[in-house]
């Protein structure tokens, strides 16, 4: 969730920082962005980050990195910008 106000900053953030690093650290990681289109608090938009590997390992250099990335995010943004993270493992039906 990411403060209005900075959302042209934030992208440039990502776009800049946050997806060129889990690029250049994770060998064919697909990197998305996506406006989460629900309700939320006033004032303020929901982005999803989607990162997609090929394989288990990628994940350790993820979550290492990750928490390197998201403090920066913070030290950058502070409280206007809050973060979270899970890993989804695809179920397929049928």
């Amino acid at each position: 969730m990411i403060s209005d106000s900075l959302i042209n900053e934030w992208k440039q953030w990502m776009s800049r920082n946050y997806i060129p690093t889990m690029q250049d650290l994770v060998k064919d990681i697909r990197v998305e962005l996506y406006e989460v289109m629900a309700v939320v608090e006033e004032g303020n938009t929901n982005y999803s980050c989607q990162m997609q590997v090929n394989k288990p390992a990628d994940l350790d250099t993820i979550n290492k990195y990750n928490a390197i990335l998201i403090n920066n995010i913070k030290a950058e943004f502070g409280d206007k910008c809050l973060t979270f993270s899970s890993i989804l493992n695809e179920v397929k039906i049928g």
